[in-house]
């Protein structure tokens, strides 16, 4: 019987320290050159790095240069944590929060 107990929680145990990959979609205000130099600076990556975020893919719509997707793997919580503690840095970049979709998977 402890033999099942322990497994169990075991179990749990690995699978809540599992990395999430998150898909963000986003508009932008700004146009797509003044985004694209924004990624290529070294601050979103300082940021990012603060909470354990570690971006895999950022692009932009063939369809629509104002759409912008976000492709990162993070602890679950982490990409809210962020989003709060740099709301205002977010939000000067001409980030469309009325258009933010997320999706996560394990």
């Amino acid at each position: 019987m402890f033999d099942r107990s322990f497994k169990i929680k075991k179990i749990t145990y690995s699978f809540l320290s599992r990395k999430i990959t998150t898909v963000i979609s986003f508009k932008i205000k700004s146009t797509l050159e003044e985004w694209a130099k924004i990624l290529e600076s070294k601050e979103p990556d300082l940021r990012h790095s603060e909470f354990d975020i570690k971006p895999l893919f950022r692009g932009f719509s063939k369809y629509d240069p104002k759409k912008v997707i976000c492709i990162q793997q993070t602890s679950e919580g982490n990409i809210k944590k962020f989003v709060q503690a740099n709301s205002e840095w977010i939000k000067s970049h001409k980030f469309d929060f009325s258009t933010m979709e997320e999706s996560s998977r394990i």
